[in-house]
């Protein structure tokens, strides 16, 4: 077994030095034999699959700036030194692809974590504790999955049974001896993600704590979290009734309330999930590097600064909405034009913040939307939630009654791109609904895309096409 190596990122979440193993930067490799002797060694693969989940080709960048970028939410404020410019052109080749990085970033960090599932059960020590475990790698191999085909295929319904191409399905440690991989249907995947979800939930304990020593809850995935992604992946693939039910059982968990309009601009500032984060990425005690704020930074500090609110966005709120241009926005002149940034990320090093990855807000719009959806709509609910989030937004805001499906559905996509800006959704919830892309505020010569257009879904790396013949591209490219 010592041939093999897992390769891990070992600047970990702030852990006790136990949980460390290295203290250098930023990878280094040891045998699976030594590594999955006891629980301790498990624990670590464990603590560096959740610190993988913040390389800038995931949540530190790509997958939260990619669906914002395309959609219309973003423009940039320079004009060199360009993060994702081809996604924000909509000139994306297969060969030099800027999210070329994310899909082998993902499937490096999937194998790290399916090392975890197939070898901690032979570890020495607690059996509580090695359950844990496995339930929390088969919550983050879920997550993984669900980017990857929310990024590199359609959504769901773009067939009636989800039959079109989906991405490679893995689940188990890859090895170069392997059989090259196939894509399976979007259906499989969807299957694959929810079986995962399914079985951790099964797993955990009811203690909503996760099995590592440090941060707090909502640094892990633990049942209640778990159980909100679920219900975020029931909304992509359609399954309205499953969709509503996890979310409503949430809510009404009260394990979570809603940050007041009062306290909504500072509950993006410091490092203290604030009470309505159900899973967020924690930057360690002692960052002093760049990540996600660095290209949002009103002082600039770092040169990074880049990605802009679009007038698109900013001329969405009203201006007795706390997240309007003057609130929720720094706003800097820069060369005569003034440009507003996000106070979701606000720079790097001290400044930097967690990454929201699954907050309160968006399950209320989750029931939401599945309310007038599911088999018995329920517009009462609908109407209830949609009112809640856009009156903590917005105390000024009317009360809505909405009486049909359609009217209900528009005013949650609206919601959404107000509340969840700068989070990694608007993409995906045009696509999933089948709306055009529509950007005005915004540079490109192709500045608007319809919903079935190919450049919206990105190509397979041209290297893992070219060496696989199995691997079938995604039209257009």
């Amino acid at each position: 077994m010592k041939k093999y190596f897992l390769f891990l990122i070992v600047s970990l979440l702030g852990l006790s030095s136990c949980e460390k193993i290295l203290d250098k930067e930023p990878t280094d490799k040891i045998s699976l034999e030594d590594l999955f002797l006891d629980v301790q060694g498990a624990k670590t693969a464990l603590a560096g699959s959740y610190r993988a989940l913040l390389d800038e080709n995931h949540y530190n960048k790509n997958t939260m700036v990619y669906p914002e970028i395309l959609a219309g939410n973003i423009k940039f404020s320079k004009n060199t030194n360009l993060r994702l410019e081809d996604i924000y052109e909509a000139i994306v080749d297969s060969q030099n692809s800027s999210m070329n990085g994310t899909y082998s970033s993902l499937y490096s960090e999937l194998n790290n974590v399916n090392n975890i599932i197939k070898y901690t059960p032979t570890a020495a020590g607690s059996t509580t504790d090695k359950t844990k475990i496995i339930a929390e790698a088969k919550a983050i191999r879920a997550l993984i999955h669900f980017d990857l085909v929310r990024i590199f295929a359609r959504p769901f319904n773009y067939t009636s049974n989800g039959s079109h191409l989906g991405i490679p399905v893995i689940l188990q440690p890859q090895l170069y001896s392997d059989p090259a991989p196939t894509r399976a249907t979007v259906a499989e995947t969807y299957n694959a993600i929810i079986n995962d979800l399914t079985e951790a939930i099964a797993a955990f304990d009811d203690t909503n704590v996760g099995v590592l020593n440090s941060g707090t809850k909502q640094n892990y995935f633990t049942k209640t979290s778990t159980k909100a992604l679920l219900a975020k992946v029931y909304l992509y693939q359609n399954n309205w009734d499953r969709a509503f039910a996890l979310a409503d059982e949430i809510i009404k968990s009260n394990q979570y309330t809603l940050i007041t309009n009062a306290n909504y601009v500072a509950s993006w500032t410091g490092r203290v999930p604030s009470s309505e984060s159900i899973f967020e990425l924690p930057v360690e005690t002692n960052f002093t590097g760049g990540g996600l704020g660095v290209y949002y930074e009103a002082s600039n500090l770092s040169s990074y600064r880049m990605y802009a609110a679009t007038l698109d966005l900013t001329g969405l709120y009203s201006t007795t909405d706390v997240r309007n241009i003057n609130s929720m926005f720094n706003r800097i002149d820069i060369s005569g034009v003034n440009y507003a940034f996000t106070k979701k990320y606000q720079g790097g090093g001290t400044l930097a913040t967690p990454i929201k990855i699954l907050r309160l807000s968006e399950l209320h719009l989750i029931r939401a939307e599945a309310a007038v959806e599911k088999n018995a709509a329920d517009f009462t609910t609908a109407n209830a939630d949609l009112n809640l989030i856009r009156k903590r937004g917005d105390v000024s805001a009317n009360t809505l009654n909405l009486t049909t499906k359609d009217a209900v559905i528009d005013a949650i996509l609206l919601e959404r791109r107000k509340e969840l800006a700068f989070e990694g959704n608007l993409l995906f919830d045009l696509m999933r609904r089948k709306k055009d892309i529509t950007r005005v505020d915004v540079t490109p010569v192709a500045k608007n895309l319809l919903t079935d257009d190919d450049r919206l879904i990105m190509p397979l790396p041209a290297n893992t096409v070219n060496a696989n013949k199995n691997m079938k591209q995604n039209p257009g490219y």
